[in-house]
């Protein structure tokens, strides 16, 4: 610096003309007595900026230093006040490699989040296109059957769960899964619903959804453990809903029972067996859920089990709820089904007996009576007519009456062969179509008829006992050509021919 300043203080000396090595030179008379002065001052104006400006910049750095010092103290860093440059700097260093580190671990923190919510964003959206899908398939589904296959499906190629089996509740009150449903080459797997021993026969008798993590420790029958395995499983009950009360179900006519007039299935009183219910049963649970399992107002349909498997969609709070939520679409897909079905079956069955109402007698009467012709063959037809049920209504009742109606009804099922055709033709009055039958045949049967009838006592909740009996009249087809309203005429005339005679007999009428 003093250097610097020296030179450019010759220099001015130089210009204002008096040279510091030649003094014999001759210079102006106005500044030869200055010169030295003039040098002096120069030299120390320099001097004075230099030093200004090293000052300068000397404490613009200790103030970075000092900056970048309290940075680093505010970050945790153990630095003294009393630190130079140099640890300041390396200090400094240490904290910029460990914020870099941790913001990549940052980033790719965050970019596994991202992707992970784009699988669950995917996936939901999967979910919600399969649960649309075979929703409208089991909506468009006329018989339960064909509802019960768009549920398995979905559950298995739609929402990826390749393990899930269906147990399906057949009209044995058995839990049937198909050959697949073992895995273990054995056939078809077959539980009773009533029994109690079953964890899935007690899972379809609570009505909700349980995972089951193991079978360990918890009570359950071999069959079970054919169908689950030891890998963890989810079970849903698939249960139709439940579209009419169980009054109208029941027509037993009792104010006082709880299920009355409720479309509520946790109220079991057929099972739990209250003593004003004319269904009332004794006995074991098991007896008790037999009967339950046949009463149409039992809902539980089958029971899909999600099991475990390989390759296949974990199972998880998540992924198990698209399962509920299929299940209860094919609950309602179930009610559209039973209502469809029970408009074809109301359109041509009684529905105080259920036996082929008015108008399904006379057509399947038109075609035997076709097909008798065409072949040749025999056919018979016998009408029964209740003796004197007037009275027994005005002593017991009228839903005494019904009861006995459908009494009889179930006791001509169970005499009559598999293709005979039984109607109630109105009233007090029955039907009974005999294709193939001679009037031998005809006469037997209509013997062994009026037997069980005048068999059976009627026993009421208030105690009485009632005994009815039937006069039956018959008419097999000859080889006059007679139309299905004669038919019945001539049955109808032989079984009030048996009434005036004395009741409780059958009389044949004879060919024309």
């Amino acid at each position: 610096m003093i250097l610097v300043g020296a030179a450019f203080a010759w220099l001015a000396a130089d210009l204002l003309g008096w040279n510091l090595l030649d003094t014999g030179r001759g210079s102006p008379v106005f500044l030869s007595g200055y010169g030295p002065l003039v040098a002096v001052a120069t030299f120390s104006l320099l001097i004075g900026i230099l030093l200004l400006l090293f000052r300068a910049y000397l404490t613009s750095f200790k103030d970075a230093v000092r900056i970048l010092a309290d940075a680093v103290r505010s970050h945790g860093e153990d630095l003294p006040d009393t630190a130079d440059c140099r640890v300041t700097v390396e200090t400094a260093g240490r904290l910029l490699d460990r914020v870099r580190e941790n913001f990549g671990v940052s980033v790719k923190q965050a970019r596994e989040d991202q992707e992970k919510r784009v699988r669950e964003i995917t996936e939901a959206h999967r979910d919600l296109l399969t649960r649309h899908v075979f929703t409208k398939k089991m909506l468009q589904a006329s018989r339960s059957h064909e509802v019960l296959e768009a549920l398995l499906k979905g559950v298995r190629e739609g929402l990826g769960f390749s393990g899930a089996v269906l147990g399906i509740l057949d009209e044995r009150g058995d839990l049937v899964f198909g050959s697949e449903g073992g895995g273990n080459g054995q056939g078809s797997v077959r539980i009773p619903c009533s029994n109690e021993m079953s964890l899935l026969a007690r899972t379809v008798w609570r009505g909700d959804a349980v995972t089951i993590p193991s079978l360990d420790g918890k009570s359950h029958c071999p069959e079970d453990r054919a169908i689950l395995g030891d890998r963890p499983a989810f079970l849903v009950p698939v249960a139709r809903k439940v579209g009419r009360k169980c009054s109208e179900v029941q027509a037993c006519g009792h104010l006082e029972c709880p299920a009355y007039d409720t479309l509520d299935m946790d109220t079991k009183c057929w099972i739990e067996g209250f003593s004003t219910c004319i269904l009332h049963v004794s006995g074991t649970l098991e007896e008790k859920r037999k009967e339950c399992l046949q009463c149409e107002m039992f809902a539980p349909s089958a029971i899909l089990v999600v099991r475990s498997q390989p390759g296949s969609r974990p199972i998880s709070r998540k992924t198990t709820d698209s399962v509920v939520t299929l299940v209860r679409e094919a609950a309602t897909a179930l009610e559209l089904v039973e209502l469809n079905e029970n408009t074809r079956r109301l359109s041509k069955t009684d529905g105080l007996t259920g036996l082929a109402n008015h108008r399904e007698f006379y057509r399947s009467l038109t075609r035997e009576l076709a097909r008798a012709r065409r072949y040749g063959h025999p056919l018979s037809l016998l009408m029964l007519d209740v003796d004197d049920f007037k009275k027994f209504n005005d002593q017991f009742g009228h839903l005494a009456g019904d009861a006995a109606l459908r009494k009889i009804a179930g006791l001509l099922r169970g005499v009559v062969r598999t293709n005979d055709i039984v109607a109630r033709y109105g009233g007090e009055e029955f039907g009974i179509i005999l294709p193939e039958a001679t009037p031998a045949g005809a006469l037997m049967l209509a013997e062994r008829i009026k037997t069980e009838i005048d068999g059976h006592r009627f026993f009421e909740p208030s105690g009485g006992e009632g005994r009815l009996t039937v006069s039956i009249g018959i008419y097999s087809m000859g080889k006059e050509d007679v139309s299905e309203q004669k038919m019945v005429k001539f049955a109808d005339e032989a079984a009030y021919l048996a009434k005036t005679m004395g009741k409780n007999r059958v009389v044949v009428k004879e060919h024309v």
